[in-house]
């Protein structure tokens, strides 16, 4: 049976055009998304990793109310190495969505961890609740609702792609915080464990080294434990380390020198989106500190923006937030997380 577009809902426009919009959007979804002359053939552990990815982002999406809406394989496109750069003019790296056409690419990588850690990245925006709107017909099709973020359709003169879209960092923040629920449930898998269980080793003899050397417990689990994805060749390392030296003190010592030395090589992938991370942490922090007790810590009060997110249901969210900041509040942060805004996050003035 033909896969659907996963659009229901249109705003904006006739009847008419609304029913043309919905044909161009499942012209997007039965295309190729403009990746083909990218695109490399998926291996049969390329489609292990997939099948596996997209299993656990729907579990995820799932437990936050979300609708489960399967993507066809053809929807999701493994591309040769620097394919992001040239179709993005440098924009983007290795991994992109397509929010109209639903589809995915992704830049094929050397780590199993890495590959499905961006293929869920990139799921779990396209798996975010989706509606679209009416531009100047039914052809001219646009984006209005990609998860928590919504493009201002006030000013149809302005090209589909370069309008305000309000939210678009939380968004991105909500996605990349999935991501870190991702690579927890994805340590139970034994198709990546080899990986992780190196470069858990790698860590800990890190954060030992840091500890030790004045860092706090804290400072090393924020900075380390919970934001170093991957390390260059982590099975290598840890027989390095391990063939070192018999001391652990000396092996966290040793272990650390190489971390360092990855570092200004560029062989660490850290958790991505950390500014618009820190810029949710922030918020959610104020509103649990402000609640009188509603909200006992950071997990629970992200739990109703992931919600939001997967679901497209603004209401709730919108009133704890108002209920807390004050009148007026859910329009202001919605600037404050837009595209457009350059200016250091503050609470200060709500």
């Amino acid at each position: 049976m033909r896969e659907k577009t996963h659009y229901e809902n249109i705003v904006g426009g006739t009847e008419a055009e609304k029913k043309k919009a919905r044909e161009e959007l499942q012209k997007f979804f039965d295309g190729d998304g403009g990746f083909f002359k990218y695109e490399i053939e998926k291996s049969p552990e390329d489609l292990e990793i997939i099948k596996k990815t997209e299993s656990i982002v729907d579990k995820i999406i799932s437990q936050y109310g979300g609708d489960i809406r399967k993507l066809p394989l053809d929807n999701i496109h493994i591309l040769k190495e620097g394919s992001v750069d040239q179709m993005t003019d440098g924009e983007l790296a290795v991994g992109l969505h397509k929010p109209l056409c639903l589809h995915i690419g992704i830049e094929k990588q050397k780590s199993k961890l890495v590959f499905a850690s961006f293929v869920a990245h990139e799921l779990f925006h396209l798996k975010s609740y989706k509606s679209a709107r009416v531009g100047n017909s039914g052809e001219d099709v646009r984006l209005y609702r990609s998860g928590f973020s919504m493009v201002d359709k006030k000013d149809t003169s302005k090209e589909c792609g370069a309008e305000i879209e309000y939210f678009s960092k939380l968004e991105e923040a909500i996605v990349s915080e999935c991501v870190k629920k991702f690579l927890e449930e994805i340590e139970k898998e034994d198709l990546f464990m080899d990986e992780i269980n190196a470069i858990n080793k790698i860590k800990n003899w890190v954060a030992g080294f840091c500890i030790k050397n004045g860092k706090t417990p804290d400072q090393v689990k924020e900075l380390i434990i919970e934001e170093v994805k991957y390390i260059d060749d982590p099975q290598s390392i840890v027989n390095s380390v391990i063939s070192f030296s018999r001391k652990e003190s000396e092996r966290q010592a040793y272990a650390a020198g190489i971390f360092s030395a990855y570092l200004e090589e560029n062989g660490v992938e850290f958790l991505e989106r950390r500014n618009e991370r820190i810029m949710l942490y922030k918020l959610l922090d104020y509103l649990v500190k402000n609640s009188n007790g509603r909200f006992k810590d950071r997990d629970e009060i992200f739990d109703e923006f992931a919600r939001a997110n997967f679901s497209g249901n603004y209401l709730k969210i919108a009133r704890i937030i108002e209920s807390i900041l004050g009148s007026g509040s859910f329009r202001k942060l919605a600037e404050d997380f837009s595209n457009v805004n350059q200016e250091e996050y503050s609470l200060d003035a709500k």
